[in-house]
């Protein structure tokens, strides 16, 4: 076990994270090559240091993508990007999504088409998972109905570009990827009329390119696609365990809101992200150096027994899951709204109690995302 197998173990909180707190919040792994911040206190300190950046100072993209479709569209993202070129499209940006965050999703699932079926088997909880939420980001910006479930495919190819686990099939369906989006992109912009979320980022744009908005807007529906994935996939793994809860927030739904909150805290989709240090910094008295990475371990802090006096917050409404300080996730509030939206579907659905499932983690550094697959019927 280690810091970044960590994030796809069966039960790394108390097995692995609460052990690596209790060595100190900030400390070197020398077979990693890299600074382990842990503890509430660290995370904070590191994600709200201006020194700690989001990419290396030498490699704004990373080589693998070499300079495709998928490396032109990374580059110009706000959460690989810091300082004007991470604050302009985030000012056009934010506030939009924050107009959304009561938004009621119910009607748009009702009259979805295709329509959503109730899940009889582990194949369509990938649509809930990996095509909803996507089509749903994607209809809020204004593409049509017809288009949302393709364009979220083409999002789950995209979104290859950022794991540095992808091979050079799964880059170059990135690519492809990328061009399609960016086509979806533009024609969105080019349209007569806008909707609502769109027309709010268009007149906040200001001085923002074309190719840097249709990145960004692109960026929305990448960021939707492994958060909600990861979110729902893990609420699904506690709800389906627990037959008493998922009657219980059946028999009184307005208290899902509330246990989702926590549940994002107790088991997040992004168990971790890097930062890379462009200056010598001190940390909680901890020398770093530039050139220096830390693997900012969001889901250990999350279980810090210290959250609440670090963030002054309730800790079971908190956490770090959608980051903090200049990179904190705009989209937090309607992410969240997106995957309750769905639960609340699922749960009353009479054939969920009935699925009878498996599951794995996906394959990742720092993603924490279930694949569901139909278990093997009992033979006699």
């Amino acid at each position: 076990m280690d810091a970044i197998r960590a994030a796809t173990h069966f039960s790394p909180y108390d097995f692995y994270y609460a052990r690596l707190r209790a060595r100190g919040g900030l400390t070197y792994d020398s077979a990693l090559g890299l600074w382990l911040a842990s503890s509430a206190a660290a995370v904070a300190a590191v994600l709200e240091h201006p020194a700690c950046r989001v990419r290396p100072t030498h490699e704004q993209v990373p080589k693998a993508l070499a300079d495709g479709a998928a490396a032109q569209v990374f580059g110009r993202l706000m959460r690989m990007n810091d300082g004007p070129r991470q604050r302009c499209p985030r000012a056009a940006i934010e506030p939009g999504l924050h107009a959304l965050a009561e938004v009621d999703l119910g009607p748009e699932l009702q009259h979805w088409r295709p329509p959503l079926n109730a899940p009889t088997r582990a194949a369509d909880l990938h649509r809930w998972q990996f095509q909803l939420p996507v089509a749903l980001v994607a209809g809020l910006l204004g593409v049509p109905a017809e288009q949302r479930e393709t364009l979220a495919r083409h999002t789950r190819a995209f979104v290859a570009c950022f794991s540095p686990l992808s091979d050079q099939s799964h880059l170059q369906a990135a690519d492809l990827a990328a061009v399609e989006l960016d086509q979806q992109m533009q024609a969105l912009v080019d349209a007569r009329e806008h909707s609502p979320l769109l027309r709010d980022i268009l007149e906040r744009r200001g001085d923002l390119d074309s190719a840097d908005l249709r990145a960004n807007l692109l960026g929305l529906l990448a960021q939707t696609h492994d958060a909600c994935a990861g979110l729902i996939g893990n609420s699904l793994i506690a709800l389906l365990g627990d037959p008493a809860l998922c009657q219980h927030l059946r028999q009184e739904p307005h208290r899902l809101s509330g246990w989702l909150l926590a549940r994002q805290r107790l088991d997040p989709p992004v168990q971790n992200t890097r930062r890379f240090v462009a200056e010598p910094c001190t940390l909680l008295g901890v020398e770093l150096q530039a050139g220096d990475t830390i693997l900012v371990l969001l889901a250990a802090a999350n279980h810090d027994p210290a959250l609440a006096a670090v963030t002054g917050s309730d800790p079971a409404r908190q956490g770090f899951s959608f980051g903090a300080g200049a990179h904190r996730c705009p989209g937090r509030d309607l992410a969240l709204r997106i995957v309750e939206s769905l639960l609340r579907t699922l749960l009353h659905s009479p054939e969920l109690p009935r699925l009878a499932l498996d599951w794995h983690y996906q394959a990742s550094l720092n993603g924490r995302i279930p694949l569901f697959s139909d278990r093997p019927p009992v033979t006699a």
